[in-house]
């Protein structure tokens, strides 16, 4: 067998073919008319209109056989448009190029073959019009002048399909006529229009780009229309099997094609791409789409790069050895929680976020939800406060806690809240103060003995000292009252800690004690020329407390405002009924005419041993414990201590302590 070679012409012959659009369509009555007359008149039982394809033959008409098509290689009409002559093959099995072919030594059992080329306006082969017989024969003139004749015909409905499909184009041209009227405008669209076609055949074309296109991608609209790959394969090569899964998916469905991916710009990078386009079928069975093309670089890398920080975040907040809460604003509900908190507590996450904070501290401690709202409505933030935290278990853990209130993007409010479980601290802390108590306790009856023996010394029982030696006495004295009120300082914040100082409740009208307060200060304010005020309009009213106590811890607030307060200056002390939810509560305060308290020692000011590293306070002395001390008596009586320092402004140190329940 010979296999047919191909036309010298034979990509122009593919094209004309392709541009009849007459591969792969029904049969039409106008083709099988032919047919049936070629076969009734050479009386042969077969006939056929064949048009030879890239790798085929596809019959138009067939008659005297069921098929629709061969491979080409085994055709007989490929070797007929390549002469250019009619073909005629009196017996197959004479002729060495067909003896063994499929078609001859099988079904249909070819043994005799005629064939006229059909050709298309511009002379270009398309296929033949045959006739083949099961037995060997021969051709008349008069035979040869019908197969003529039909293949005439067939040409002629060839042509006025061709003409048809003409028309039919120039109508679709004179349609696009009003795109034209667009493309101005288009052109000034961000971005770029197109319209994208997906052929019966699988081939794909932009039969429109607007200078958008040409202007994201270097690729003019008659480049598009020519070859649909030169956009297509600019498409980044690890996003475009989804770009075609999802434009096949948006042609089986006609759904809306949308998309983001990456694709190669003018300037040689790749750039993010977001696209939108509704499909069309066409009568022809192709597939339009109608859309637009936008560079979303900009913003897709800004999302990419946010998304990147929000999970370095989470990370973060998932590693971070505080724990961390994420809390409703206004209803207080929990919307996140991390890996610390919820394993120093012990819950699940689904069950934690089900709770509320009632439920989450310690009832024993008064509601801080006024003062929280107060300070976070002020400064925007809360804490730092201790609390006990009740774990999955009932049981408790101290911690301290901080809050910061944030708007997320819809402008709602959020808390985020740190909890710093402290119990490894506290564990510390005791270890830390049995030793001072036990050293303190130790050295209290020698110290005691010392202090009687030099004032014994210094008042003369052994008789009268030289000046020098009544100096050195003087200041032995001194530093020996010192060091007992520091160790007296120590034993009180340990009994404090450990819950053995003796408190005696009993109601107490507030007037009489904060005058109290101020005769017991003014003659240490009177050696540097400091006044104390006490505001005019204390609340009538009764509290619950330990007298001694209580004038103890303002004590040591008034004489610290006086320390720190310059000389001829004023220390305010003031008091206001304040409501809030349950009991309403009395808030006293001290204000001093100092310099404030510096912003890097307010976290610890209320520890013990701490002082403001700065030349007045350690002129002034002091043991760094009675704030410490202040805030256990307060806190043992059932109230709260703080502070505000705006900057220049002085200090402001407060006892809230609710109004009198007690009997």
């Amino acid at each position: 067998m010979k296999t047919p070679e191909l036309p010298d012409n034979e990509s122009s012959r593919q094209a004309a073919l392709d541009q009849l659009k007459i591969l792969d369509t029904p049969p039409e009555a106008r083709f099988d008319r032919l047919t049936r007359m070629a076969a009734k008149i050479l009386d042969v039982p077969i006939a056929m209109i064949s048009l030879v394809d890239r790798d085929r033959q596809w019959f138009k008409s067939c008659v005297g056989v069921d098929l629709s098509e061969t491979p080409r290689s085994i055709s007989f009409c490929s070797h007929a448009i390549v002469n250019r002559q009619p073909l005629v093959v009196s017996d197959t099995w004479e002729d060495e190029r067909f003896h063994d072919n499929p078609l001859v030594t099988g079904d249909p059992g070819v043994r005799f073959y005629a064939g006229v080329p059909l050709y298309s306006a511009d002379g270009l082969a398309l296929g033949t019009l045959c006739v083949i017989d099961r037995v060997p024969r021969t051709l008349t003139e008069a035979d040869h002048q019908s197969l003529r004749d039909l293949a005439d015909c067939a040409e002629e409905q060839i042509s006025a399909r061709e003409l048809a499909i003409h028309y039919r184009e120039q109508e679709l041209r004179d349609k696009n006529q009003s795109l034209l009227m667009l493309e101005q405008l288009a052109d000034l669209v961000p971005g770029g229009l197109y319209q994208f076609r997906l052929h019966p055949d699988g081939r794909m074309s932009f039969p429109f780009t607007s200078k958008g296109v040409e202007r994201s991608f270097g690729v003019t609209g008659q480049q598009a229309r020519e070859d649909a790959n030169t956009l297509l394969m600019l498409v980044n090569p690890e996003d475009y099997p989804t770009v075609l899964n999802s434009i096949k998916e948006s042609a089986k469905q006609l759904s809306t094609w949308s998309g983001q991916f990456r694709a190669y710009g003018k300037d040689g990078r790749p750039h993010w791409i977001e696209g939108h386009s509704t499909p069309q079928k066409l009568e022809d069975g192709s597939i339009i789409w109608h859309g637009y093309l936008e560079d979303i670089d900009d913003k897709k890398r800004a999302q990419l790069r946010l998304q990147e920080s929000e999970q370095q975040l989470r990370r973060l907040f998932e590693l971070a050895p505080s724990g961390i809460i994420l809390v409703d604003y206004h209803s207080g509900a929990f919307i996140d929680v991390n890996a610390s908190m919820l394993k120093s507590t012990g819950y699940r996450k689904s069950e934690f976020l089900k709770l509320n904070h009632r439920q989450l501290l310690n009832p024993r401690h008064t509601s801080l939800r006024s003062r929280v709202l107060e300070e976070l409505t002020k400064n925007g933030y809360f804490g730092p406060i201790e609390q006990e935290i009740v774990d999955c278990k009932g049981d408790s853990y101290p911690a301290i806690i901080h809050s910061m209130l944030i708007r997320d993007a819809s402008g709602h409010k959020r808390l985020w809240v740190l909890v710093d479980d402290i119990s490894e601290r506290k564990k510390v802390e005791r270890m830390k103060n049995q030793f001072v108590s036990t050293v303190s306790h130790e050295l209290r009856t020698p110290l005691t003995s010392i202090a009687g023996a030099i004032g014994l010394l210094a008042g003369g029982a052994a008789g009268a000292l030289p000046p020098k030696a009544l100096e050195m006495m003087s200041i032995a004295e001194r530093n020996a009252r010192q060091l007992t009120t520091l160790i007296n300082d120590l034993l009180d914040i340990e009994k404090l800690v450990a819950g053995k100082l003796n408190i005696h409740m009993q109601k107490q009208p507030l007037q009489p004690l904060l005058e109290q307060a101020v005769s017991i200060n003014q003659p240490y304010g009177a050696q540097r020329g400091i006044t104390i005020h006490l505001a005019p309009g204390v609340p009538k009213t009764e509290i619950c407390v330990d007298e001694q106590r209580l004038l103890q811890a303002l004590n040591n607030l008034i004489s610290n405002a006086i320390k720190f307060s310059p000389d001829n200056g004023r220390v305010d002390l003031s008091a206001r009924l304040q409501a809030g939810e349950g009991n309403p509560a009395v808030t006293i305060a001290v204000q001093d005419s100092g310099e404030g308290v510096p912003e890097a020692f307010r976290s610890q000011i209320f520890q013990r041993f701490a002082q403001a590293d700065c030349s007045n306070t350690r002129s002034q002395g002091g043991t760094g414990l009675g704030l410490a001390i202040t805030r256990e008596l307060v806190t043992a009586m059932d109230g709260e201590v703080g502070f505000e320092s705006p900057p220049g402004q002085g200090a402001n140190f407060w006892i809230r302590l609710p109004v009198a329940t007690c009997e």
